[in-house]
C-alpha cells in the first residue's frame, strides 16, 4: 500500500439518477439530466439501479459504472464563468455522487472505497463530451474541466451492495506507485503534444485500459 496520506472519509451528500432525455439540436438521447434521489439503490457491476446510461461508448459499462464529482469544483467553475454561476450546482454536470472532502488532487487512480455497502475502485477521470458544453450553453466548459483537472472520476464495482444519500464513503486501500486522478490530465495533455521532446510511456496502476499513453 502507498503510504502517502490517504483521502478522508466522508458522506454521500447527493445521489443523482439519470432519466432518459434528449439534448442538442438533433435531440440526441442522453442520461446527463439526473434527478436527486432519496431512495436506496442497488449497486451492481454496471452501476446504480435505475440510472440511465445511453451512449455506452463514453458512459457506463463496468469501467464507468458510477460517476463521482466533488462539489467543491462548482465554486471554481462559478469563478471561471460567473455569468453561468446559477447553473453550476451539484448534480448538474451529470454525476451520480456529490461530496465535500474528496478531490481529484487527493484521490488516486486505483483507490478502493467502501461506498454504502459496496466496494468500488477509482478507474479513470471523466472525459467530458459535447453534451456538457451544450447543457450549460457554453462551448468552452469541457476544455476548462480538462485543463484545470476538474473532471471527477469513475468507479468500477468490486463488490455489489446498496447506496442511499447520507451513506458513508470509507477509504480502504491504495495501490503502490499510484497517482492522483488530476495527474492523468497532465499525462493526457503531454500525450497530445506532438512536439514533446520526450514521448510519454507511462503505466498507471489501476487505470482503465481505454486510457493509453504509449
Amino acid at each position: 500500500m502507498n503510504h502517502e496520506i490517504p483521502p478522508r472519509n466522508t458522506l454521500v451528500e447527493g445521489l443523482y439518477i439519470g432519466e432518459l432525455s434528449t439534448i442538442g439540436p438533433s435531440n440526441t438521447a442522453s442520461g446527463i439530466f439526473k434527478q436527486a434521489s432519496e431512495r436506496c439503490h442497488k449497486i451492481s457491476e454496471l452501476g446504480l439501479s435505475g440510472d440511465i446510461q445511453v451512449d455506452k461508448r463514453v458512459h457506463g459499462g463496468s469501467e464507468k459504472a458510477i460517476y463521482h464529482y466533488p462539489a467543491e469544483h462548482y465554486a471554481l467553475l462559478q469563478q471561471a464563468l460567473p455569468h453561468l454561476s446559477g447553473m453550476f450546482i451539484p448534480g448538474s454536470i451529470g454525476e451520480n455522487i456529490s461530496t465535500h472532502g474528496l478531490l481529484d488532487s487527493e484521490v488516486h487512480i486505483g483507490d478502493t472505497f467502501r461506498l454504502g455497502s459496496a466496494t468500488v475502485q477509482v478507474s479513470q477521470p471523466r472525459r467530458p463530451c459535447w453534451k456538457v458544453n451544450h447543457k450549460y450553453g457554453n462551448a468552452h466548459i469541457a476544455a476548462l474541466i480538462m485543463s484545470q483537472a476538474l473532471s471527477g472520476w469513475y468507479y468500477r464495482v468490486l463488490e455489489a451492495g446498496q447506496l442511499r444519500r447520507g451513506d458513508h464513503i470509507e477509504f480502504l486501500d491504495r495501490l503502490n506507485n499510484s497517482i492522483p486522478v488530476a495527474e492523468i490530465w497532465t499525462l493526457f495533455m503531454q500525450h497530445l503534444d506532438k512536439q514533446a521532446c520526450h514521448p510519454t510511456h507511462t503505466k498507471v496502476p489501476g487505470l482503465s485500459h481505454e486510457w493509453c499513453f504509449n
